[in-house]
């Protein structure tokens, strides 16, 4: 019964995509001077994106029918969106005989469809009288077919965009013309430049600084937070060392810290020592719970100025000019947050 089922919906949906295909042949003169050429079309009627073979023929059709023209394919598009493919072909014959061509197979989508026969006389056309056109079979020289009924197809993407792809261009490009005026009039409005120009970016002892700031008045080791405070202190260094030499050091312990500064500062420098001694100190609280003195504390910090004072970065037309601000700007900020540019306080700061 499976079987059954299956073959009947089978042939079913054969026939099905067999009546929304017709195929035919015909000339465009079925009584010819011989000598004369004659146009031999093989048409397909089918939907619209359907595949379309057909037959190739060259020399002779059948013996005294030969094609001296073709093949030439054009097709014809339908409001239904259907659409018929005729493949024309130009050929003639030197005998005075009637030739009946046979049945041409026609592939659609893979599916093997068969054209009627059609018949074509040549002769001397001024030997031909009313007798001959009565003897003639005028209903095997040319097939009567019923008109074919309108067949709904598919709106596909392709036919979609053949009709509305325009459009839609049109429209893309209009809203991108008015997104940019309208930026250019707000841009003009506050007064601000077409392209936005980059801010340069801040000296890495200035944010060095303003983050020591912050450490300072948050009061951490003041609060019993020893550990978290000496975490900041020494990730501050670290990340004024990365921007100020071009090196990475944030995720270094401090052994490969000081390594790493040893191509930009001598060890023998008291810049050096001192910054040595700070992450001595930092390790010690950080890992064996070291508790420093409260001088200690504000001796660290006092290390953590000096270091970025002597080891900053400035033109010399403005060195004047920036060492007598260096007071102004510690006292400059009173936040106590110590979240910005990425500074954390996790108990669990390892380095």
């Amino acid at each position: 019964m499976i079987l059954a089922l299956a073959t009947l919906l089978t042939t079913i949906a054969h026939n099905l995509n067999a009546q929304s295909v017709s195929v035919r042949a015909f000339a465009d003169s079925n009584f010819v001077e011989f000598g004369n050429p004659v146009k031999y079309s093989v048409s397909a009627s089918v939907k619209g994106g359907q595949k379309v073979e057909f037959p190739i023929l060259k020399g002779e059709i059948v013996p005294g029918l030969e094609v001296i023209g073709g093949p030439l394919i054009d097709t014809v598009f339908h409001p239904n969106l259907t659409m018929d493919v005729n493949c024309n072909y130009s050929i003639t014959s030197f005998k005075d005989s009637t030739f009946t061509i046979p049945q041409m197979p026609v592939l659609v989508d893979g599916q093997m469809h068969r054209t009627d026969s059609v018949s074509i006389t040549f002769t001397l056309l001024q030997h031909i009288d009313s007798t001959f056109y009565a003897s003639i079979d005028t209903t095997k020289a040319l097939k009567i077919f019923d008109i074919a009924e309108v067949k709904n197809t598919p709106f596909t993407f392709e036919e979609f965009w053949h009709r509305f792809g325009h459009i839609i261009i049109i429209v893309l490009i209009s809203m991108l013309v008015a997104a940019a005026i309208t930026y250019f009039i707000i841009r003009k409005i506050k007064n601000k430049p077409i392209i936005p120009i980059a801010k340069p970016k801040e000296p890495a002892h200035i944010t060095a600084y303003r983050l020591l700031d912050k450490l300072k008045d948050s009061k951490l080791w003041q609060q019993g937070r020893v550990k978290d405070f000496y975490s900041v202190l020494t990730e501050i260094l670290k990340n004024y060392i990365t921007d100020r030499y071009n090196c990475s050091v944030i995720e270094n312990t401090s052994e490969e810290t000081l390594d790493e500064l040893k191509q930009f500062i001598s060890p023998k420098d008291e810049n050096y020592k001192n910054f040595k001694s700070l992450l001595d100190t930092a390790d010690f609280v950080k890992f064996a719970k070291f508790e420093p003195r409260p001088d200690e504390n504000d001796f660290a910090l006092s290390v953590a100025y000096q270091f970025v004072d002597s080891t900053k970065l400035i033109p010399d037309v403005q060195n004047t000019a920036v060492n007598n601000n260096v007071d102004m700007i510690n006292q400059s900020v009173n936040n106590n947050t110590l979240f910005d540019a990425g500074i954390s306080t996790n108990n669990n700061t390892d380095n």
